[in-house]
């Protein structure tokens, strides 16, 4: 089942967050901030400009998707954007992480976006989720290059 968040998912957001970090590329360079994640979670979970998303098996959230709407910085209209998006890896291969991404698609569709942006930089499973993207209707745009210094 997926479901608006509240900010009594926040405990379980940050455990899985916390598992999406040391699976990233960002565990090399960056520290995690467990208190950081937990108010940028409150601050969209009660911001109508916010989204947080989460997937539940047996009464136990086992994913989550993270993202907002604002104005292009050229012009009026709306984008969406992702956060990030995690299924814990042993559930992963189901229909949690499709399920996700189409429910904040269609959240930022009924909120106005001209566009929706996702996007794949923590270097896991770039492929398939990048697959996943197209088959539900969102187009490679572009590349995103870094310099960790």
């Amino acid at each position: 089942m997926v479901r608006n968040a509240t900010t009594g998912d926040i405990p379980s957001l940050i455990e899985l967050g916390t598992r999406m970090y040391l699976e990233s590329r960002y565990a090399q360079n960056s520290p995690f901030d467990a208190d950081k994640c937990a108010g940028l979670a409150r601050d969209l979970i009660t911001s109508p400009a916010g989204c947080v998303l989460v997937v539940e098996k047996d009464d136990r959230v086992i994913g989550w998707l993270a993202g907002g709407i604002a104005e292009q910085w050229f012009s009026r209209q709306l984008m969406a954007f992702e956060y990030g998006l995690f299924i814990a890896p042993e559930h992963r291969g189901g229909s949690a992480g499709p399920r996700l991404a189409k429910s904040f698609i269609c959240w930022a569709e009924e909120h106005g976006a001209a566009l929706i942006n996702m996007g794949i930089t923590t270097g896991v499973h770039e492929q398939r989720t990048g697959e996943l993207y197209s088959r539900l209707g969102l187009s490679r745009t572009g590349l995103l290059y870094s310099k960790e210094v």
